[in-house]
């Protein structure tokens, strides 16, 4: 069973080579895009897991420095409340300085804190004692003095007086009077060193960028380090406003500083006006995507070619085996002198409209065409004008029997049958009558000309029609006609002659 499904699987592509190649391309196309979905679902992964990794790096980041300020901002709390006591406000000089500000000083990052009176000055500090410098300018003090419900301020990046203008910024409260008037502020000061050292020890690629911005959009620290004069200022970023007014969140964007596109995390540190960012490239993070899409998508397309090539090529095969086999049918059923069918497909013709008849109210007629005194013409002008005569024969019958269920066929010598499916014995009659007539025209035509045999070519047609039931058999009818044509020859040839048959 299953060969026989081969072989008939085998003619139907052979019949249709252009639907098993259309189908064989569109097997390859579904392979390459099952191979392209793989591929984008593999680069959703690869941004997805750097998402993940970029979000956990953030949130460390944020961590550490929000333990950093919510230490810095209890010193300053222990500050204020020790400013208060009278006990301290009676101590020395010198010893009230070691007592409030000493600790600090062996602090790594935290390198300066003090105090501030109304005016601004620096009324007693960590860096010195004796120095009264001036920061009624600093953004903080002038948030603080203009509002009483600042609470923790983180001021933005500035070059410290007291150090050689070491950068830095300030986390201060304000200090009030017991009425509740501006009395001055308390400050400790952090470097961006500080920063700076986090975000060195965290590597996001070569083209990655981590970084600690203000709300206002100002740059705090960047790795890889970049020059604070060179970097515009974050707020004027389409993208920007994501980072401000959430907590945390993802998403890509072109940098306003290199152009490089890369992936944004960050997470905002809880009280404060600063957000760790954690930017991987896009470039990194699809590296090794980019080489394994490069593998897959050159592998699927030469496979998927060559599979097409191969379809294509067994397709066409297919289809001119099975154009050899119709060519090779075809003169199995064809007469090699007259081009008209054989015998032995006028009987299966004959077999396959009798059979029709049987199911159907129609009729069937069947000519038989003998050539007048052939043996005679072909003796006198010799048997190279016999098969001429025949072939011309031959085209005079296939221009009558010209519909596509007709059949003209060569019985044998010089006989013809031709089957004639739904006509009825007027119609049949009047194509035996055609063919007799073209041929003697021909004749007179080229006899005329001065072309033509002595001896005249003519043909007798016998003629016989069938509908089901009437006759009982084929042979019958083929009997039938037969006796029709031999009333012709004995009517004296170059006639045609039909069956008398009941209700035909």
């Amino acid at each position: 069973m299953f060969p026989n499904f081969v072989r008939r699987a085998a003619v139907i592509a052979g019949r249709r080579p252009c639907i098993v190649g259309a189908l064989g391309t569109l097997l390859a196309a579904a392979v390459l895009g099952v191979s392209l979905l793989t591929l984008v679902a593999a680069r959703d992964t690869a941004i997805r897991h750097a998402h993940e990794t970029s979000r956990n790096v953030a949130a460390v980041l944020s961590s550490n420095i929000s333990h950093t300020v919510e230490s810095s901002d209890q010193s300053l709390r222990t500050l204020i409340a020790s400013l208060d006591k009278p006990a301290v406000q009676h101590l020395d000089a010198d010893v009230r300085h070691e007592l409030l500000f000493n600790r600090t000083a062996t602090s790594q990052y935290v390198t300066g804190m003090g105090v501030t009176n109304e005016h601004g000055q620096l009324m007693d500090g960590c860096c010195s004692s004796t120095h009264h410098w001036d920061f009624s300018d600093r953004d903080y003090f002038l948030v603080h003095r203009q509002s009483a419900n600042v609470g923790l301020y983180v001021s933005a990046v500035y070059r410290a007086r007291s150090r050689e203008g070491v950068e830095a910024l300030a986390l201060s409260r304000r200090i009030d009077n017991a009425d509740g008037s501006f009395k001055g502020v308390a400050l400790v000061a952090i470097d961006v060193a500080y920063f700076s050292r986090l975000l060195d020890g965290l590597n996001v690629g070569p083209g990655g960028v981590t970084a600690i911005v203000r709300t206002d959009g100002t740059l705090v620290a960047r790795n890889p380090y970049i020059r604070l004069a060179l970097v515009p200022n974050f707020s004027k970023s389409l993208t920007f406003p994501r980072m401000v007014n959430q907590d945390s969140g993802f998403y890509a964007a072109r940098s306003p500083t290199d152009g490089v596109l890369r992936l944004y995390t960050f997470q905002r540190v809880p009280g404060t006006p600063l957000i760790a960012v954690v930017a991987p490239a896009l470039d990194d993070v699809l590296a090794s995507w980019k080489t394994l899409s490069w593998i897959v998508g050159t592998s699927a397309c030469a496979i998927s070619f060559a599979f097409c090539a191969v379809v294509w090529l067994l397709a066409f095969a297919l289809r001119d085996r099975a154009l050899a086999e119709d060519r090779l049918t075809e003169l199995t059923q064809t007469d090699s002198l007259t081009g008209l069918k054989n015998r032995r497909a006028l009987d299966e013709v004959l077999e396959a409209e009798w059979e029709r008849l049987q199911r159907t109210a129609s009729c069937l007629s069947v000519l038989y065409v003998d050539a007048d005194h052939f043996k005679q013409y072909n003796d006198k002008y010799g048997h190279a004008a016999g098969d001429k005569a025949l072939k011309h024969l031959a085209d005079c019958i296939a221009q009558r029997a010209c519909r596509r269920s007709d059949c003209a066929a060569r019985y044998g010598g010089e006989e013809f049958v031709v089957v004639l499916p739904d006509t009825d014995a007027a119609n049949a009659a009047r194509v035996a009558e055609g063919i007799r007539e073209a041929l003697e025209r021909s004749w007179h035509a080229r006899h005329e000309a001065g072309t033509a045999e002595l001896h005249p070519f003519t043909v007798s047609v016998g003629c016989a029609t069938g509908r089901r039931g009437c006759p009982a058999t084929l042979d019958e009818l083929t009997k039938a006609a037969d006796l029709a044509l031999y009333e012709a020859k004995n009517a004296g040839r170059n006639c045609v002659r039909a069956a008398a048959m009941a209700h035909s």
